[in-house]
């Protein structure tokens, strides 16, 4: 009965712990959607500011160039900050699917 509880009680952790950092994994996964998303969002708002600026100098002659510099600027940082929260979201998966394939080796050992 004892070596029975053991192997019960180390089957419940060993699934717990599983249990647990996936989890975990899936609410990373799911902050860096968010974090992607909203950064995709701002950046479509800096497109659309940067075009209505464009539009005025280019129809009503207006000296913007201040004001469309610092808008590619916002741009051009909100895309490095795209690429990083992909580069991350890659990491993740490939980390997640080495942990998987280690997993299932390990099965497949015993």
């Amino acid at each position: 009965m004892s070596k029975s509880w053991n192997e019960f009680r180390e089957g419940a952790e060993r699934l717990f712990d599983k249990l647990s950092s996936e989890a975990i994994r899936l609410g990373d996964a799911a902050s860096m959607q968010i974090k992607l998303e909203n950064c995709r969002g701002r950046l479509e708002k800096e497109y659309a500011a940067l075009g209505k600026l464009t539009y005025a100098k280019l129809n009503g002659g207006r000296d913007n160039a201040e004001q469309i510099d610092a808008s590619l600027t916002r741009i051009s940082e909100l895309r490095k900050t795209e690429k990083e929260i992909l580069r991350d979201i890659e990491e993740a998966k490939a980390e997640a699917d080495a942990q998987k394939e280690a997993d299932r080796a390990a099965k497949e050992a015993k």
